[in-house]
């Protein structure tokens, strides 16, 4: 291994000759898979000689304080005696990191585990949602995120969840100022999930669920605002350009604009899920636990190919789009948001919201101004209920505008003269049929 690396003999002897010599071979194979320059490789080699010299991993297992005092005996040694203050934080970094990752490749770090307060609860909270429920697990991830702060938070109030009172639950949301209506509304959805199983369990007090009390969050009050069309065409020439990173961007930008992806459908997407014979591209919807086949359109084929045939690193992962750095991994959905967001910025757009999600809304907004029902619409961006789709129909204002031009005084004689029929004919007020005779036409007048 050490040959592959290292020229000079005198430079090969003292790696050979250093201790952990087999251990440190294991480590750099380990990184050459991962797909590591050579550059890289060297650095490391050398990195870990001295991590090598300065712990000891025969008897026990290290610790991270252990490693953490290696670094600061290593920075102490006449090599680092006129390096600047910024070159000695970095140089710690890389060694407390390479150390880290290379003794728990060979199984020799001690990693102190945590113990999460209501730990038996919360892990059968979890599994019930996820075996019992189904839920998907981004669902079963915000519950455990949301219900675990609330139990770190309670615990020093309260050794058991019998303790758990209403006043505690409304200390905690007041101690959380800055969360939004929005943001409390899930929280207090997640809570009242979790005591409700922990009532079921008789965990806590009987009835805490129902004292939960959420804010007001008005169905479909805030409207999905992405960039005009134009502006996503905007968007798409200023990512025309010849890099490897602008081709891998454009194709990644089609898929959001084109067919209205989630952020996470795009990172899932798989060399397999193109099939280049019939044309088509396979999105796995996570969320509904369902794939959908879509048509390649011509111009999102093209990008998608020129990235596989020009930009595409070579390495042995399978998804679509990786990072176009060493050691190529698949990209994340951070990575896609700040990719999204900073070529917003770079062309000046002003949005109320930025990343993916609002190229999904101008993609849907675009299809309800060129006339597609809101079914269509719904069936393109994945939707299981025409429920989720019923809010883009607030955004074409001309079709609003055309309403509001209506003459409403035909509408409410015709409306006026079918409620004195039916009053004619209905049952006795206060009985069960005449409130069921009546609702709908109440609840239409609203």
């Amino acid at each position: 291994m050490f040959e592959q690396l290292i020229q000079r003999p005198h430079h090969l002897a003292r790696h050979y000759g250093g201790p952990y010599s087999e251990e440190r071979q294991l480590y750099l194979s380990h990184l050459i898979s991962e797909g590591r320059a050579r550059n890289t490789l060297n650095q490391v080699a050398c990195l870990l000689l001295s991590i090598a010299r300065h712990l000891s991993i025969d008897r026990s297992a290290v610790t991270i304080a252990q490693i953490e005092a290696a670094a600061e005996a290593w920075l102490c040694s006449p090599h680092h005696r006129y390096c600047s203050s910024r070159s000695r934080r970095e140089a710690r970094t890389a060694f407390i990191s390479h150390a880290t990752k290379w003794l728990r490749l060979l199984g020799h770090l001690h990693q102190s585990r945590t113990q999460r307060p209501f730990a038996s609860e919360l892990d059968a909270f979890l599994q019930f949602q996820r075996d019992e429920r189904g839920l998907a697990s981004s669902t079963i991830s915000c519950r455990e995120k949301y219900v675990g702060h609330f139990l770190a938070w309670v615990r020093p109030y309260a050794k058991t969840l019998k303790q758990v009172t209403p006043e505690e639950v409304s200390r905690y949301f007041v101690a959380e100022r800055r969360w939004g209506r929005s943001t409390i509304a899930l929280h207090v959805d997640a809570l009242r999930a979790f005591f409700r199983f922990a009532e079921s369990r008789q965990w806590c007090t009987p009835g805490l669920p129902d004292t939960i009390d959420s804010p007001r969050v008005y169905r479909n009050e805030h409207l999905p605002r992405g960039p005009e069309w134009g502006d996503v065409q905007r968007l798409l020439a200023a990512s025309n350009r010849d890099t490897p990173t602008d081709i891998r961007d454009r194709a990644i930008l089609l898929l959001y604009a084109v067919y209205g992806l989630r952020n996470s459908e795009v990172c899932l997407l798989r060399l397999g899920d193109l099939d280049w014979e019939n044309e088509t591209i396979l999105v796995a919807r996570h969320k509904q636990r369902k794939s959908q086949l879509y048509p390649l359109i011509e111009e999102v084929g093209s990008a998608i190919l020129r990235y596989l045939r020009e930009a595409r690193p070579h390495a042995q992962q399978r998804e679509l789009f990786l990072s176009m750095k060493q050691p190529y991994r698949p990209v994340t959905a951070g990575s896609m948001y700040a990719m999204v967001r900073g070529r917003q910025l770079q062309i000046g757009l002003a949005l109320p919201h930025y990343g993916p999600h609002s190229l999904r809304h101008a993609c849907a907004t675009h299809l309800l101004v060129e006339g597609f029902s809101l079914k269509e619409i719904g069936d393109h961006l994945g939707h299981m209920s025409t429920d989720s789709t019923q809010i883009y129909a607030k955004v074409d204002l001309a079709a609003l505008r055309e309403v509001a031009r209506m003459d409403l005084r035909r509408l409410v004689a015709h409306v006026e003269a079918s409620g004195q029929i039916a009053a004619s004919i209905s049952p006795r007020p206060g009985s069960i049929a005449f409130r069921a005779v009546a609702a709908p036409s109440m609840g239409g007048l609203r």
